[in-house]
This record gives structure tokens, C-alpha cells and sequence, in this order.
């Protein structure tokens, strides 16, 4: 049985459904779900004996367009009681991928994400030793969110989203130091994540989603750039990829159980904000409308996000497929946006 935490976030969906599409249905899925009533709260949840199935709509990872998809699953579990549940059931769990909650998830009270993230990522990784499963986890990001207000690019997080990275980094600081380890262990530090069904993520969603909205509410696109900047080039360039690759990787990490170590996720492959929206344009056959709007030095110019980890190489592990292509993905993602 796998265990999937973070299943209502957009990675953590896109997981569920390429296991479900890899013909792995016995999941149990951990979110912020609507817990039970109260007067039904007194026994902890153990597994159904049967699988159960969630009618959504959402686009396969495939790129086969928008449809009503059909996600299998064992149980849900809230997470405040996940940690009771998996006291009744280790015997029952093989892994665990552990996605922490996308930012839409988590609540508007900053003051519960040293709880709700480090604590908790810390008390699963014990766990995970403890009992001998095998544990995959989204490191921290290496990539510095970028929000449009609708009158300018902010290239800075807000407090919210500084806080969750910082957690995140935290918590893959303190992996380093730990002695007693699952048998298994690899933990993703990922560039910026874009693909379909990322609507969800509000203000977190990658600059491609935040583009082409651009482009569908006003009939243009507004580019930053970087004003009288003496270490970058005009534009900010980003690593991207595409939530298909995610999930393949980890599945891939799931079946052919490689070393153990924090890997970067990503094409390596920066790219500006000019080509996505050109990219845009030339699926559409349309005549390009780029505006730039100036970021102000002292206020946005963010350097590229270093991630002080030990990195190790997907391809040294015997990982050989290639990422989607910038081009290949957004077409894939515009489809997906079109037919919704």
C-alpha cells in the first residue's frame, strides 16, 4: 500500500492519477480532507477492504485533453488523524511519497506551518525509519515565485510562501543529520512545476498558468524585466518542468529502488518569461503582444536560488527518459486551459 500525502495539491493529484494510470489503486491519500462529525470521531479510521472511486474533471497526464477521470484509492485520511491511523495499519504501508501541502491547502494562520510542515515531514521520516518503508519527498524549491498583482510582477514570495520554503529547507537540512534512515530515501528539489489542473494553486501557480491568464483576461502579456541591473541579463530566467515528469520520476524511484540522496528535478535548461509567452503566440498563430514592464532593482531583482544540498544526478541512477519540452508541455497545458 502506498501512501500519498499532500493528495488534494496539484502535484500530489498528479500523482494519484499516474499511479492510478501505472495500475496502482491501493492508495490512501492524506490532505486536510473534511474530517467526520464529531460524535463519530472517537475511532480512529482503519482501511476499507475495497477500493473506492472519485469522479473528477481534469486532463490526463498524457495529453489526451480535458475528460472525467476516475481516481482509486483505499481511504482518505485527514491529517491531524494520519499519524493515529498509521499506527493501526504500518504492517499495511510498502511507501510513502510525501508532498507537502500546496500553499491553497494550508491555512491562512502561518503560525501552525512549523507544526503542519517541519514537525510533521520530521515525525513521517522517523516513522519511516523506524518501520523500514521506503520514503520519497519534495525537497524545497530552487526557485523564487514570481506573483502578478495585476498591475505589476512582485519577484518576491510573500510571507506565506517564504515560510513554507522555509520550512521545507529546514527539514532537508535536517535529513542531513540523521543517523537512523529509511531504507530507502530521495528527496526532490524541483524548479518551477507547471502542467494541467495547476488552478488550484492561486498566487503559487507557475509563471506559464499566470501568463496565459494574462493573455486570456487582457490580450496581452506583460513580461518583467530587470532596470539597470548589473548581474542579470534584462529577464529572469527559470528552470521549469512539467508535472508529468514529477510523477514519472518518482514512480520511477518506487520501482527500481536506486541510492539514496536529495536529486535535482528539474531540465537544467533556464529559460525567460519572453519564450514561454512566445511559445504561446506560435501555438496559437497569433501576432505577438509583449509588453515589459520594469522590476526595479533594489525591490525585485532575486538571484537565483541556490539550494545548499549535496545533489545528486537522476541520470548517474540509470534514469534515461528525457523531460518534456518547454514547447511540448504548454501546448499540452493550453489544451488542457482552452477546454475548461
Amino acid at each position: 500500500m502506498i501512501v500519498v500525502t499532500g493528495a488534494a495539491g496539484f502535484i500530489g493529484s498528479s500523482m494519484v492519477q499516474h499511479l492510478n494510470e501505472s495500475g496502482r489503486s491501493d492508495l490512501v491519500l492524506v490532505e486536510d480532507f473534511p474530517v467526520m462529525p464529531v460524535e463519530t470521531r472517537r475511532n480512529v479510521p482503519e482501511i476499507y477492504p475495497h477500493t473506492l472511486v472519485e469522479t473528477r474533471r481534469g486532463t490526463s497526464l498524457q495529453g489526451e485533453g480535458t475528460s472525467l477521470q476516475t481516481l482509486q484509492f483505499v481511504e482518505k485520511i485527514p491529517r491531524d488523524f494520519f499519524f493515529g491511523w498509521l499506527a493501526l495499519n504500518q504492517q499495511k504501508v510498502d511507501f510513502i511519497i510525501h508532498l507537502a501541502s500546496e500553499i491553497d491547502t494550508l491555512p491562512e494562520d502561518t503560525s501552525c506551518f512549523h507544526e503542519y510542515i517541519l514537525e510533521f515531514s520530521q515525525r513521517l521520516w522517523s516513522f519511516a525509519a523506524m518501520n523500514r518503508i521506503p520514503l520519497l519527498f519534495a525537497a524545497a524549491s530552487t526557485e523564487v515565485k514570481w506573483i502578478w498583482t495585476g498591475q505589476e510582477w512582485m519577484g518576491q514570495e510573500n510571507d506565506k510562501m517564504a515560510l513554507c520554503e522555509q520550512m521545507k529547507r529546514q527539514f532537508d537540512q535536517w535529513v542531513l543529520k540523521q543517523r537512523v534512515i529509511p531504507p530507502l530515501w530521495a528527496g526532490f528539489a524541483m524548479p518551477e512545476v507547471y502542467g494541467p489542473n495547476e488552478e488550484r494553486m492561486g498566487d503559487a501557480a507557475s509563471s506559464v498558468y499566470q501568463l496565459f491568464r494574462q493573455w486570456q483576461q487582457e490580450n496581452r502579456i506583460i513580461i518583467p524585466f530587470y532596470e539597470n541591473s548589473e548581474t542579470y541579463d534584462n529577464e529572469p530566467l527559470m528552470d521549469r518542468i512539467f508535472v508529468k515528469d514529477v510523477v514519472t520520476v518518482f514512480t520511477w524511484f518506487m520501482n527500481h529502488l536506486p541510492a539514496s540522496g536529495f536529486y535535482y528535478l528539474g531540465a537544467s535548461y533556464p529559460r525567460p518569461f519572453s519564450a514561454v509567452a512566445r511559445i504561446f503566440f506560435s501555438i496559437l498563430r497569433q501576432e505577438e503582444k509583449l509588453e515589459f514592464f520594469p522590476s526595479s532593482k533594489e525591490k525585485n531583482q532575486i538571484p537565483y536560488r541556490k539550494i545548499d544540498l549535496p545533489l545528486n544526478s537522476l541520470r548517474r541512477v540509470g534514469y534515461k527518459k528525457n523531460f518534456t519540452p518547454l514547447e511540448k508541455g504548454i501546448r499540452i497545458f493550453m489544451r488542457d486551459f482552452l477546454k475548461k
